[in-house]
Protein backbone atom coordinates (compact mmCIF):
# COMPACT_ATOMS: atom_id res chain seq x y z
CA UNK A 1 0.00 0.00 0.00
CA UNK A 2 1.11 3.59 -0.56
CA UNK A 3 3.03 5.43 2.09
CA UNK A 4 2.33 8.99 3.21
CA UNK A 5 5.36 11.16 3.81
CA UNK A 6 4.61 14.14 5.96
CA UNK A 7 6.81 17.10 6.85
CA UNK A 8 6.58 19.06 10.04
CA UNK A 9 3.37 21.08 10.16
CA UNK A 10 1.45 23.53 12.28
CA UNK A 11 -1.98 25.20 12.27
CA UNK A 12 -0.77 27.97 14.60
CA UNK A 13 0.72 31.30 13.73
CA UNK A 14 4.41 30.79 14.57
CA UNK A 15 7.09 29.36 12.36
CA UNK A 16 9.33 26.52 13.66
CA UNK A 17 11.94 27.65 16.12
CA UNK A 18 14.56 25.51 14.36
CA UNK A 19 14.87 22.87 11.62
CA UNK A 20 17.56 20.31 10.95
CA UNK A 21 19.58 20.57 7.79
CA UNK A 22 17.20 19.65 4.93
CA UNK A 23 14.19 19.34 7.21
CA UNK A 24 10.96 21.05 5.95
CA UNK A 25 7.94 22.51 7.74
CA UNK A 26 4.56 24.06 6.79
CA UNK A 27 2.25 26.50 8.58
CA UNK A 28 -1.30 26.19 7.34
CA UNK A 29 -3.95 28.96 7.12
CA UNK A 30 -4.48 32.22 5.16
CA UNK A 31 -1.29 34.20 5.09
CA UNK A 32 -0.56 37.86 4.98
CA UNK A 33 2.40 40.18 4.80
CA UNK A 34 3.39 41.08 8.37
CA UNK A 35 1.07 40.95 11.33
CA UNK A 36 -0.26 37.87 13.19
CA UNK A 37 -0.57 35.69 10.06
CA UNK A 38 2.77 36.58 8.49
CA UNK A 39 4.00 32.92 8.63
CA UNK A 40 0.80 31.15 7.51
CA UNK A 41 0.52 29.40 4.14
CA UNK A 42 4.32 29.20 3.87
CA UNK A 43 6.87 26.32 3.54
CA UNK A 44 10.14 26.55 5.53
CA UNK A 45 13.50 24.70 5.06
CA UNK A 46 16.31 24.25 7.57
CA UNK A 47 19.91 24.97 6.53
CA UNK A 48 23.19 23.55 7.86
CA UNK A 49 22.95 25.95 10.78
CA UNK A 50 19.45 24.81 11.77
CA UNK A 51 18.12 28.21 10.64
CA UNK A 52 14.48 28.35 9.47
CA UNK A 53 14.11 29.90 5.96
CA UNK A 54 10.84 30.45 4.01
CA UNK A 55 11.14 28.78 0.58
CA UNK A 56 7.57 28.69 -0.76
CA UNK A 57 3.95 28.13 -0.08
CA UNK A 58 0.55 29.03 -1.51
CA UNK A 59 0.97 32.52 -0.02
CA UNK A 60 3.53 33.20 -2.79
CA UNK A 61 2.17 31.10 -5.66
CA UNK A 62 -1.35 32.51 -5.32
CA UNK A 63 0.05 35.93 -6.32
CA UNK A 64 1.06 34.48 -9.68
CA UNK A 65 -2.10 32.50 -10.41
CA UNK A 66 -3.16 34.62 -13.45
CA UNK A 67 -2.58 34.93 -17.19
CA UNK A 68 0.96 36.16 -18.08
CA UNK A 69 0.91 39.78 -19.25
CA UNK A 70 -2.42 40.50 -17.53
CA UNK A 71 -2.85 42.66 -14.48
CA UNK A 72 -6.03 44.56 -15.30
CA UNK A 73 -8.93 42.98 -13.35
CA UNK A 74 -6.74 40.34 -11.62
CA UNK A 75 -7.51 39.64 -7.93
CA UNK A 76 -5.98 37.39 -5.27
CA UNK A 77 -8.59 36.14 -2.83
CA UNK A 78 -6.25 33.60 -1.20
CA UNK A 79 -4.19 36.12 0.78
CA UNK A 80 -5.79 38.58 3.14
CA UNK A 81 -3.68 41.46 1.71
CA UNK A 82 -4.56 40.50 -1.92
CA UNK A 83 -1.01 40.89 -3.25
CA UNK A 84 -0.35 40.20 -6.98
CA UNK A 85 2.95 39.55 -8.79
CA UNK A 86 3.29 40.96 -12.34
CA UNK A 87 4.08 38.21 -14.82
CA UNK A 88 5.25 39.38 -18.29
CA UNK A 89 3.99 37.61 -21.39
CA UNK A 90 6.20 36.22 -24.14
CA UNK A 91 6.61 39.73 -25.59
CA UNK A 92 7.77 41.01 -22.18
CA UNK A 93 4.61 43.12 -21.86
CA UNK A 94 2.08 43.83 -19.17
CA UNK A 95 -1.38 45.27 -19.95
CA UNK A 96 -1.36 47.96 -17.21
CA UNK A 97 1.25 49.34 -14.85
CA UNK A 98 0.65 51.42 -11.74
CA UNK A 99 3.41 53.31 -9.90
CA UNK A 100 2.32 55.38 -6.93
CA UNK A 101 -0.15 57.86 -8.48
CA UNK A 102 0.70 57.06 -12.13
CA UNK A 103 -0.99 54.54 -14.41
CA UNK A 104 0.48 53.44 -17.72
CA UNK A 105 -2.23 51.77 -19.78
CA UNK A 106 -2.08 51.28 -23.53
CA UNK A 107 -0.83 54.71 -24.85
CA UNK A 108 -2.00 56.67 -21.82
CA UNK A 109 0.04 57.85 -18.85
CA UNK A 110 -2.37 59.18 -16.26
CA UNK A 111 -2.53 60.11 -12.59
CA UNK A 112 -4.76 58.11 -10.28
CA UNK A 113 -5.10 60.74 -7.56
CA UNK A 114 -7.74 63.41 -8.07
CA UNK A 115 -6.29 66.54 -9.81
CA UNK A 116 -2.83 65.00 -9.55
CA UNK A 117 0.12 66.49 -11.48
CA UNK A 118 2.37 64.48 -13.78
CA UNK A 119 5.99 65.62 -13.55
CA UNK A 120 8.82 64.84 -15.97
CA UNK A 121 12.06 65.44 -14.08
CA UNK A 122 15.27 64.20 -15.69
CA UNK A 123 17.23 65.27 -12.59
CA UNK A 124 20.36 67.40 -12.82
CA UNK A 125 21.48 68.49 -16.30
CA UNK A 126 19.34 65.95 -18.13
CA UNK A 127 16.67 67.09 -20.57
CA UNK A 128 13.17 65.98 -21.50
CA UNK A 129 13.66 65.26 -25.21
CA UNK A 130 11.13 65.14 -28.04
CA UNK A 131 12.62 63.87 -31.33
CA UNK A 132 12.86 66.12 -34.41
CA UNK A 133 9.73 66.43 -36.55
CA UNK A 134 7.58 64.94 -33.78
CA UNK A 135 4.40 66.73 -32.75
CA UNK A 136 3.50 67.54 -29.17
CA UNK A 137 -0.29 67.57 -29.37
CA UNK A 138 -2.93 69.17 -27.18
CA UNK A 139 -6.60 68.11 -27.01
CA UNK A 140 -8.49 65.73 -29.30
CA UNK A 141 -5.96 62.89 -29.21
CA UNK A 142 -7.39 61.44 -26.00
CA UNK A 143 -10.30 59.98 -27.97
CA UNK A 144 -7.95 57.64 -29.81
CA UNK A 145 -8.23 59.40 -33.17
CA UNK A 146 -4.64 60.63 -32.99
CA UNK A 147 -5.70 64.08 -34.15
CA UNK A 148 -4.81 66.91 -31.75
CA UNK A 149 -6.56 70.28 -31.64
CA UNK A 150 -3.21 72.10 -31.40
CA UNK A 151 0.38 71.00 -31.96
CA UNK A 152 3.98 72.04 -31.31
CA UNK A 153 6.72 70.66 -33.54
CA UNK A 154 10.40 71.31 -34.12
CA UNK A 155 10.36 71.18 -37.92
CA UNK A 156 13.94 69.99 -38.44
CA UNK A 157 13.46 68.61 -41.94
CA UNK A 158 11.63 71.72 -43.14
CA UNK A 159 12.07 75.19 -41.70
CA UNK A 160 14.29 74.48 -38.67
CA UNK A 161 11.69 76.32 -36.60
CA UNK A 162 9.61 75.54 -33.55
CA UNK A 163 6.13 75.70 -35.06
CA UNK A 164 2.74 76.11 -33.38
CA UNK A 165 -0.29 74.95 -35.37
CA UNK A 166 -3.99 74.18 -35.00
CA UNK A 167 -4.99 77.00 -32.63
CA UNK A 168 -4.08 80.49 -31.47
CA UNK A 169 -1.43 80.86 -28.78
CA UNK A 170 -2.28 82.99 -25.75
CA UNK A 171 -0.05 83.71 -22.77
CA UNK A 172 -2.09 84.48 -19.65
CA UNK A 173 -1.10 85.36 -16.11
CA UNK A 174 -2.98 86.96 -13.27
CA UNK A 175 0.21 88.62 -12.12
CA UNK A 176 3.59 89.04 -13.77
CA UNK A 177 6.39 88.44 -11.30
CA UNK A 178 9.99 87.31 -11.47
CA UNK A 179 8.70 83.72 -11.15
CA UNK A 180 5.81 84.05 -13.59
CA UNK A 181 6.76 85.61 -16.90
CA UNK A 182 7.41 84.86 -20.54
CA UNK A 183 11.06 85.18 -21.57
CA UNK A 184 11.83 84.75 -25.26
CA UNK A 185 15.47 84.70 -26.34
CA UNK A 186 16.93 85.10 -29.81
CA UNK A 187 14.90 86.22 -32.82
CA UNK A 188 11.13 85.68 -32.53
CA UNK A 189 8.52 86.50 -35.17
CA UNK A 190 4.86 87.19 -34.33
CA UNK A 191 2.84 87.94 -37.45
CA UNK A 192 4.69 90.81 -39.12
CA UNK A 193 6.58 91.75 -35.94
CA UNK A 194 10.13 90.64 -35.12
CA UNK A 195 11.33 90.60 -31.51
CA UNK A 196 15.07 90.26 -30.97
CA UNK A 197 16.93 91.09 -27.76
CA UNK A 198 15.33 94.39 -26.64
CA UNK A 199 14.22 95.45 -30.16
CA UNK A 200 10.69 95.26 -31.58
CA UNK A 201 10.71 95.79 -35.36
CA UNK A 202 8.46 95.21 -38.37
CA UNK A 203 9.35 92.72 -41.07
CA UNK A 204 10.50 93.86 -44.49
CA UNK A 205 7.71 94.72 -46.91
CA UNK A 206 5.19 95.65 -44.22
CA UNK A 207 5.18 99.41 -44.87
CA UNK A 208 7.62 100.23 -42.05
CA UNK A 209 4.76 100.72 -39.60
CA UNK A 210 3.98 99.31 -36.16
CA UNK A 211 0.62 99.94 -34.49
CA UNK A 212 0.04 99.84 -30.74
CA UNK A 213 -3.73 99.64 -30.28
CA UNK A 214 -5.30 99.26 -26.82
CA UNK A 215 -8.85 99.05 -28.18
CA UNK A 216 -10.04 95.51 -29.07
CA UNK A 217 -11.93 96.53 -32.25
CA UNK A 218 -8.64 97.44 -33.90
CA UNK A 219 -7.11 100.70 -35.17
CA UNK A 220 -9.62 102.98 -33.48
CA UNK A 221 -8.75 106.15 -31.60
CA UNK A 222 -10.07 104.78 -28.32
CA UNK A 223 -8.29 103.33 -25.31
CA UNK A 224 -5.11 104.33 -23.50
CA UNK A 225 -1.50 103.41 -24.21
CA UNK A 226 0.50 103.91 -21.01
CA UNK A 227 4.30 104.00 -21.14
CA UNK A 228 6.15 103.76 -17.85
CA UNK A 229 9.61 105.30 -17.70
CA UNK A 230 11.26 107.71 -20.11
CA UNK A 231 10.22 107.91 -23.76
CA UNK A 232 12.80 108.68 -26.46
CA UNK A 233 11.78 109.28 -30.08
CA UNK A 234 14.67 109.21 -32.59
CA UNK A 235 12.70 109.77 -35.80
CA UNK A 236 12.70 112.88 -37.96
CA UNK A 237 8.99 113.68 -37.50
CA UNK A 238 6.73 113.23 -34.45
CA UNK A 239 3.00 113.69 -35.17
CA UNK A 240 0.37 113.91 -32.41
CA UNK A 241 -3.23 113.73 -33.68
CA UNK A 242 -4.93 114.01 -30.30
CA UNK A 243 -7.31 116.89 -29.64
CA UNK A 244 -5.86 117.64 -26.23
CA UNK A 245 -2.31 117.26 -24.93
CA UNK A 246 -1.39 117.51 -21.26
CA UNK A 247 2.20 117.71 -20.04
CA UNK A 248 3.22 117.78 -16.39
CA UNK A 249 6.66 119.28 -17.07
CA UNK A 250 6.79 122.86 -15.76
CA UNK A 251 9.44 123.69 -18.38
CA UNK A 252 9.49 122.12 -21.85
CA UNK A 253 12.83 122.06 -23.66
CA UNK A 254 13.23 122.23 -27.44
CA UNK A 255 16.38 122.19 -29.52
CA UNK A 256 18.26 119.72 -27.29
CA UNK A 257 21.96 119.68 -28.17
CA UNK A 258 22.34 115.95 -27.41
CA UNK A 259 20.81 113.12 -29.46
CA UNK A 260 21.49 109.50 -30.38
CA UNK A 261 22.03 107.69 -33.67
CA UNK A 262 22.03 103.96 -34.46
CA UNK A 263 24.94 102.31 -36.29
CA UNK A 264 23.53 100.60 -39.40
CA UNK A 265 26.72 99.00 -40.79
CA UNK A 266 29.32 97.39 -38.55
CA UNK A 267 32.30 99.72 -38.12
CA UNK A 268 35.73 98.07 -38.05
CA UNK A 269 38.66 98.89 -35.78
CA UNK A 270 40.78 101.58 -37.45
CA UNK A 271 37.87 103.03 -39.43
CA UNK A 272 37.45 106.79 -39.86
CA UNK A 273 33.75 106.81 -40.81
CA UNK A 274 30.51 105.33 -39.50
CA UNK A 275 27.12 104.74 -41.17
CA UNK A 276 24.13 105.75 -39.05
CA UNK A 277 20.35 105.65 -39.40
CA UNK A 278 20.05 109.39 -40.12
CA UNK A 279 22.27 112.44 -40.44
CA UNK A 280 19.55 115.10 -40.30
CA UNK A 281 20.46 117.72 -37.72
CA UNK A 282 24.15 116.77 -37.58
CA UNK A 283 26.75 119.33 -38.66
CA UNK A 284 30.49 119.32 -39.24
CA UNK A 285 32.34 119.93 -35.94
CA UNK A 286 29.63 118.17 -33.92
CA UNK A 287 30.96 115.70 -31.35
CA UNK A 288 30.49 111.89 -31.43
CA UNK A 289 30.67 109.89 -28.19
CA UNK A 290 31.46 106.17 -27.96
CA UNK A 291 34.32 104.28 -26.35
CA UNK A 292 35.36 102.85 -29.74
CA UNK A 293 36.01 106.22 -31.42
CA UNK A 294 39.16 107.10 -29.48
CA UNK A 295 40.97 106.53 -26.21
CA UNK A 296 38.88 109.31 -24.67
CA UNK A 297 35.69 108.09 -26.35
CA UNK A 298 35.27 111.46 -28.12
CA UNK A 299 35.76 112.49 -31.73
CA UNK A 300 34.61 115.27 -34.08
CA UNK A 301 32.60 115.07 -37.32
CA UNK A 302 34.71 116.27 -40.26
CA UNK A 303 32.42 115.43 -43.18
CA UNK A 304 28.85 114.23 -43.83
CA UNK A 305 27.51 112.19 -46.78
CA UNK A 306 23.74 112.68 -46.71
CA UNK A 307 23.18 110.08 -49.45
CA UNK A 308 24.88 107.15 -47.68
CA UNK A 309 24.26 108.61 -44.20
CA UNK A 310 27.95 108.38 -43.44
CA UNK A 311 29.77 110.47 -40.84
CA UNK A 312 33.50 110.91 -41.33
CA UNK A 313 35.24 111.69 -38.07
CA UNK A 314 38.60 112.89 -36.82
CA UNK A 315 41.24 110.20 -36.24
CA UNK A 316 40.65 106.44 -36.44
CA UNK A 317 38.59 104.11 -34.30
CA UNK A 318 40.35 102.17 -31.53
CA UNK A 319 37.74 99.37 -31.66
CA UNK A 320 34.83 98.22 -33.80
CA UNK A 321 31.14 99.02 -33.31
CA UNK A 322 28.47 96.44 -34.17
CA UNK A 323 25.19 97.20 -35.91
CA UNK A 324 22.19 98.40 -33.86
CA UNK A 325 24.57 100.06 -31.39
CA UNK A 326 23.62 103.58 -30.33
CA UNK A 327 26.16 106.42 -30.36
CA UNK A 328 25.70 109.88 -28.86
CA UNK A 329 25.86 113.10 -30.88
CA UNK A 330 26.58 116.39 -29.11
CA UNK A 331 25.71 119.31 -31.38
CA UNK A 332 28.62 121.72 -31.00
CA UNK A 333 27.90 124.02 -33.96
CA UNK A 334 25.80 127.16 -34.20
CA UNK A 335 23.37 126.13 -36.93
CA UNK A 336 21.66 129.54 -36.96
CA UNK A 337 18.29 127.83 -36.68
CA UNK A 338 15.32 129.21 -34.81
CA UNK A 339 13.80 127.75 -31.64
CA UNK A 340 10.17 127.90 -30.61
CA UNK A 341 6.69 126.71 -31.49
CA UNK A 342 5.22 126.54 -34.97
CA UNK A 343 1.49 126.19 -35.50
CA UNK A 344 -1.02 125.86 -38.35
CA UNK A 345 -4.40 127.58 -38.59
CA UNK A 346 -7.04 128.56 -41.16
CA UNK A 347 -7.79 132.14 -42.14
CA UNK A 348 -10.94 131.17 -44.04
CA UNK A 349 -12.78 128.30 -45.71
CA UNK A 350 -10.78 125.95 -47.91
CA UNK A 351 -7.32 124.44 -47.78
CA UNK A 352 -5.88 127.44 -49.62
CA UNK A 353 -6.54 129.48 -46.47
CA UNK A 354 -4.33 127.32 -44.26
CA UNK A 355 -1.18 129.03 -43.06
CA UNK A 356 1.65 128.52 -40.60
CA UNK A 357 2.66 130.70 -37.71
CA UNK A 358 5.58 130.80 -35.31
CA UNK A 359 6.60 132.31 -32.03
CA UNK A 360 9.93 131.79 -30.38
CA UNK A 361 13.63 132.70 -30.57
CA UNK A 362 14.72 134.33 -33.84
CA UNK A 363 18.31 133.26 -34.33
CA UNK A 364 18.53 132.78 -38.06
CA UNK A 365 17.51 136.04 -39.74
CA UNK A 366 19.88 138.27 -37.80
CA UNK A 367 22.48 135.74 -36.69
CA UNK A 368 25.22 137.56 -38.60
CA UNK A 369 23.89 141.03 -37.80
CA UNK A 370 25.37 143.39 -35.24
CA UNK A 371 22.02 145.10 -34.75
CA UNK A 372 21.41 145.59 -31.08
CA UNK A 373 24.94 144.54 -30.10
CA UNK A 374 27.61 146.80 -28.72
CA UNK A 375 27.34 150.56 -28.36
CA UNK A 376 24.64 150.09 -25.73
CA UNK A 377 26.55 149.46 -22.54
CA UNK A 378 24.57 147.31 -20.11
CA UNK A 379 22.08 146.21 -22.75
CA UNK A 380 24.52 143.57 -23.98
CA UNK A 381 23.89 141.25 -26.92
CA UNK A 382 20.34 141.76 -28.23
CA UNK A 383 20.78 140.09 -31.62
CA UNK A 384 18.74 137.00 -30.66
CA UNK A 385 15.11 138.02 -30.21
CA UNK A 386 11.73 136.64 -29.25
CA UNK A 387 9.46 137.02 -32.25
CA UNK A 388 5.97 136.26 -33.50
CA UNK A 389 5.31 135.59 -37.20
CA UNK A 390 1.60 134.96 -37.95
CA UNK A 391 2.16 134.12 -41.64
CA UNK A 392 5.45 132.26 -41.64
CA UNK A 393 7.50 130.13 -43.97
CA UNK A 394 9.38 127.48 -42.00
CA UNK A 395 12.14 125.58 -43.80
CA UNK A 396 14.94 123.57 -42.17
CA UNK A 397 14.07 125.14 -38.79
CA UNK A 398 14.49 128.65 -40.19
CA UNK A 399 11.51 131.03 -40.00
CA UNK A 400 10.89 133.90 -42.41
CA UNK A 401 7.96 136.28 -42.78
CA UNK A 402 6.53 139.57 -41.56
CA UNK A 403 6.42 140.00 -37.79
CA UNK A 404 3.00 140.25 -36.18
CA UNK A 405 1.43 142.64 -33.71
CA UNK A 406 1.68 142.30 -29.93
CA UNK A 407 -1.52 142.85 -27.94
CA UNK A 408 -0.83 142.77 -24.21
CA UNK A 409 -1.55 144.81 -21.10
CA UNK A 410 2.01 145.90 -20.43
CA UNK A 411 5.70 145.21 -20.85
CA UNK A 412 8.26 144.90 -18.07
CA UNK A 413 11.95 145.63 -18.67
CA UNK A 414 14.51 143.80 -16.57
CA UNK A 415 16.51 145.78 -14.01
CA UNK A 416 19.24 147.89 -15.56
CA UNK A 417 17.45 148.28 -18.89
CA UNK A 418 15.22 151.17 -17.84
CA UNK A 419 15.21 154.36 -15.77
CA UNK A 420 12.42 155.11 -13.27
CA UNK A 421 10.15 157.70 -14.88
CA UNK A 422 11.96 157.25 -18.18
CA UNK A 423 10.21 157.30 -21.52
CA UNK A 424 10.55 154.57 -24.15
CA UNK A 425 12.23 155.56 -27.39
CA UNK A 426 13.54 153.70 -30.42
CA UNK A 427 17.16 153.56 -31.48
CA UNK A 428 18.29 153.30 -35.10
CA UNK A 429 17.94 149.44 -35.06
CA UNK A 430 14.31 149.56 -33.91
CA UNK A 431 15.13 148.54 -30.35
CA UNK A 432 13.07 150.19 -27.60
CA UNK A 433 15.12 151.86 -24.90
CA UNK A 434 14.54 154.10 -21.86
CA UNK A 435 15.26 157.81 -21.46
CA UNK A 436 16.92 159.17 -18.34
CA UNK A 437 15.11 159.62 -15.02
CA UNK A 438 13.30 163.03 -14.86
CA UNK A 439 14.86 163.52 -11.43
CA UNK A 440 18.31 163.47 -13.06
CA UNK A 441 17.78 165.83 -16.00
CA UNK A 442 20.38 166.87 -18.52
CA UNK A 443 21.21 170.49 -19.12
CA UNK A 444 18.77 171.64 -21.67
CA UNK A 445 14.10 172.87 -18.97
CA UNK A 446 13.20 171.05 -15.90
CA UNK A 447 11.11 167.92 -16.54
CA UNK A 448 10.55 168.73 -20.20
CA UNK A 449 10.99 165.85 -22.65
CA UNK A 450 12.99 166.88 -25.66
CA UNK A 451 14.79 165.10 -28.44
CA UNK A 452 18.45 166.02 -28.61
CA UNK A 453 21.52 165.01 -30.57
CA UNK A 454 24.87 164.33 -28.95
CA UNK A 455 28.16 164.80 -30.82
CA UNK A 456 31.75 164.23 -29.72
CA UNK A 457 34.29 166.69 -31.17
CA UNK A 458 37.70 165.04 -31.01
CA UNK A 459 41.23 165.67 -32.30
CA UNK A 460 40.90 169.44 -31.72
CA UNK A 461 43.76 171.62 -33.00
CA UNK A 462 44.54 172.84 -29.49
CA UNK A 463 43.52 172.23 -25.93
CA UNK A 464 40.37 174.02 -24.83
CA UNK A 465 38.85 174.93 -21.48
CA UNK A 466 35.04 175.02 -21.27
CA UNK A 467 32.47 174.69 -18.50
CA UNK A 468 29.24 172.70 -18.32
CA UNK A 469 26.50 174.68 -20.07
CA UNK A 470 28.82 176.67 -22.34
CA UNK A 471 27.61 176.97 -25.91
CA UNK A 472 30.16 176.05 -28.56
CA UNK A 473 29.44 177.35 -32.06
CA UNK A 474 31.26 176.89 -35.37
CA UNK A 475 31.92 179.71 -37.83
CA UNK A 476 30.20 179.61 -41.22
CA UNK A 477 28.26 176.37 -40.61
CA UNK A 478 26.37 177.83 -37.64
CA UNK A 479 26.45 174.41 -35.98
CA UNK A 480 26.34 174.60 -32.18
CA UNK A 481 25.86 172.61 -29.03
CA UNK A 482 26.01 172.77 -25.23
CA UNK A 483 28.99 171.42 -23.30
CA UNK A 484 27.92 168.30 -21.39
CA UNK A 485 31.04 167.77 -19.33
CA UNK A 486 33.64 170.43 -18.36
CA UNK A 487 36.99 170.26 -20.14
CA UNK A 488 40.27 171.84 -19.01
CA UNK A 489 42.97 171.98 -21.67
CA UNK A 490 41.56 168.97 -23.43
CA UNK A 491 41.42 168.08 -27.12
CA UNK A 492 37.97 166.54 -27.03
CA UNK A 493 34.55 167.73 -25.91
CA UNK A 494 31.01 166.28 -25.78
CA UNK A 495 28.22 168.56 -26.99
CA UNK A 496 24.51 167.88 -26.49
CA UNK A 497 21.47 169.64 -27.96
CA UNK A 498 23.45 169.90 -31.19
CA UNK A 499 21.97 171.70 -34.14
CA UNK A 500 23.60 171.78 -37.58
CA UNK A 501 26.59 169.84 -38.86
CA UNK A 502 30.19 170.47 -37.82
CA UNK A 503 32.98 170.33 -40.38
CA UNK A 504 36.76 170.02 -40.09
CA UNK A 505 37.54 173.45 -41.55
CA UNK A 506 35.99 176.31 -39.59
CA UNK A 507 36.87 177.65 -36.17
CA UNK A 508 35.02 176.82 -32.97
CA UNK A 509 34.03 179.68 -30.63
CA UNK A 510 32.65 179.77 -27.10
CA UNK A 511 29.52 181.95 -26.93
CA UNK A 512 30.04 185.25 -25.06
CA UNK A 513 33.81 185.32 -25.73
CA UNK A 514 35.69 186.71 -28.70
CA UNK A 515 38.26 184.73 -30.65
CA UNK A 516 38.47 181.17 -31.72
CA UNK A 517 39.14 178.46 -29.14
CA UNK A 518 40.12 175.75 -31.63
CA UNK A 519 39.23 174.11 -34.87
CA UNK A 520 38.56 170.53 -35.84
CA UNK A 521 41.30 168.35 -37.25
CA UNK A 522 40.93 166.97 -40.74
CA UNK A 523 41.01 163.49 -39.29
CA UNK A 524 37.93 161.54 -40.52
CA UNK A 525 35.32 161.11 -37.81
CA UNK A 526 36.53 164.07 -35.79
CA UNK A 527 32.85 165.01 -35.29
CA UNK A 528 31.10 161.77 -34.22
CA UNK A 529 27.37 161.39 -33.58
CA UNK A 530 26.84 159.52 -30.32
CA UNK A 531 23.06 159.55 -30.83
CA UNK A 532 20.58 161.54 -32.94
CA UNK A 533 17.30 163.03 -31.65
CA UNK A 534 17.28 160.83 -28.60
CA UNK A 535 14.46 161.75 -26.16
CA UNK A 536 15.69 163.22 -22.89
CA UNK A 537 14.24 164.91 -19.88
CA UNK A 538 15.87 168.36 -19.82
CA UNK A 539 16.16 171.15 -17.25
CA UNK A 540 16.89 173.98 -19.75
CA UNK A 541 15.00 175.49 -22.67
CA UNK A 542 17.23 177.40 -25.05
CA UNK A 543 15.66 179.59 -27.68
CA UNK A 544 18.93 179.84 -29.57
CA UNK A 545 20.91 182.98 -30.52
CA UNK A 546 20.13 186.05 -32.63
Amino acid sequence: MASIIRIKRSSGTAKPSSLNWGEMAYVTGVGQYGGTNQYKDRVFLGDDGTNVNPVGGFYYTSMMEHTPGALAGVTNTRNSDGGIVAVLDSNRKIDVWNVDNLTLDSNTLSSTNNNGDIIFNPNGSGEVMIPDDTFLGFGGGADGTGTADAKIEYDENGTDELRFSGANVRFTSSKVTADNQLIVGGNSTLGNIRIEDNIIASLAGQGNKIFIDPYPDGLSNEGDVIIKGNLQVDGTTTTVNSTQTTVNDPIMMVGDTTSTRTVMTAMANGASAVVVDQVTGIAVNDTLLHSSFSASGITTVTAINTGTKTLTFEGTAVAGISTQTEITVVHATDTNTDRGLGFTYNTGIGTANSTDGFFGLDDSSIASSTAGTGNHGTHGDDSRRWTYVPDATISASVVTGTRGFLDIKGIYYQSGNFESGGVVWFDDTGLQRSTNNPQTPVITSKQVLTAITKVTLSSLSSGITVAVGDIVKQDSTGAFGIVETAVTGGNSVNLIGVEGTFNTTNNLRREGQSGAIANLSSVPGAATNVYINKPHWTSTLDGGTF
